[in-house]
């Protein structure tokens, strides 16, 4: 017997790309090679490139008083430093919670995941500030102290920096040019509020039993954020527009990789990476323990296997034992025999389910 269908259409999945039939794919997925090798590709774009071309340069005015500020030869929060706290601060964090908080069997995956998730919006943010720097080519607060007029300049005449700067440092004066939006602004804010974002969910903020401790550790990095930002206008780098903007952009882009990675911060399982959830779902778990810890099953024994096709199931003694003192039962023979009748009355509505 042989059979021959017509292709009417040919489409290709949008979730997985067609990629799903290739080997460990699998692995690829869950482990974010994709996001690694996105990574790089922005890494070396942003710094082979970006970096390097010279922005648009406006005309100006040599009485302009808003670009007439002193050029600080010592910033408050110099680049290199930024970097360097940026990088380590959160990294350090993600590591010490994720220890902590995990069980042994996820700590490497969970801050594997969220570090990717911190250095792919890093990355994203940095780029995208850059491409609008050059873009925009506004000057910065202190751009006449980088041109150095020339002395027979005329006030309220538009001209251009290569007719009338006399500066030699032709890198500093270009720099002049990417204030807009502020890189420093963008960067923190992405960064130290992808921490705020990841902590709101490690730590359950949204929780009701949750105290006020919580929200305050997870608030602190924006704090710092604030912080380096608002230092950009007092060292004359940035105009407040430029600030605002770059914040926003940080803002909006460390949310975006978050929450490509976690559930949002009201979900009882918002400090678990999707895939984990994703692995529950398809082992027909994930419904059982929306009311309990999602890592319950890695430090306990096995508590639940149920069959709806052929309605059967089981509880281990020590999980019973455990559930029975925590809902005061006075054994765990009475919270078993209870949990049994309930469970059998509802076997029929969990056969239709489908998984």
């Amino acid at each position: 017997m042989t059979y021959s269908a017509k292709v009417k259409h040919l489409y290709v999945n949008r979730e997985n790309f067609g990629l799903a039939y290739i080997p460990y794919y699998n692995i690829i997925s869950k482990w974010r090679i994709v996001d690694v090798l996105f990574l790089i590709f922005l890494g070396l774009l942003d710094g082979f490139w970006f970096q390097k071309i010279e922005p648009y340069q406006r005309q100006f005015t040599v009485n302009d008083i808003t670009l007439s500020h002193p050029f600080a030869t010592i910033e408050r929060v110099p680049a290199k430093t930024l970097a360097i706290i940026l990088i380590v601060g959160p990294t350090l964090i993600m590591f010490a919670f994720s220890m902590i908080l995990t069980p042994n069997k996820r700590k490497a995956y969970v801050f594997y995941v969220s570090f990717i998730g911190f250095a792919v919006g890093l990355a994203t943010d940095l780029f995208i500030t850059d491409v609008l720097k050059n873009w925009v080519g506004r000057q910065r607060p202190d751009f006449l102290a980088r041109c150095v007029p020339d002395s027979s300049a005329e006030d309220n005449v538009l001209y251009f920096a290569r007719d009338i700067c006399t500066t030699d440092d032709h890198k500093t004066l270009m720099d002049g040019f990417r204030t807009t939006p502020s890189g420093h602004s963008s960067s923190s804010f992405c960064g130290f509020g992808y921490l705020t974002f990841w902590l709101f969910g490690q730590l359950m903020v949204r929780n009701i039993n949750g105290g006020a401790w919580r929200s305050v550790v997870s608030i602190l990095p924006v704090i710092l954020a604030s912080y380096v930002a608002l230092s950009r206008t007092q060292d004359y780098r940035h105009h407040f527009v430029d600030v605002i903007l770059g914040s926003l952009i940080g803002t909006l882009v460390g949310w975006w990789s978050y929450r490509r990675l976690f559930p949002p911060t009201n979900d009882p399982f918002c400090y678990v990476p999707y895939k984990l959830i994703e692995e529950k779902q398809k082992d027909n778990e994930y419904w059982l323990i929306r009311n309990r810890d999602f890592y319950d099953d890695d430090v306990l024994e096995p508590t639940i296997t149920i069959s709806p096709s052929r309605g059967e199931f089981s509880r281990t003694s020590n999980a019973l034992e455990t559930e029975a003192l925590t809902t005061g039962h006075s054994s765990s023979e009475d919270f078993g025999s209870n949990y049994l009748n309930d469970l059998e009355a509802q076997l029929p509505r969990m056969a239709k389910t489908k998984f």
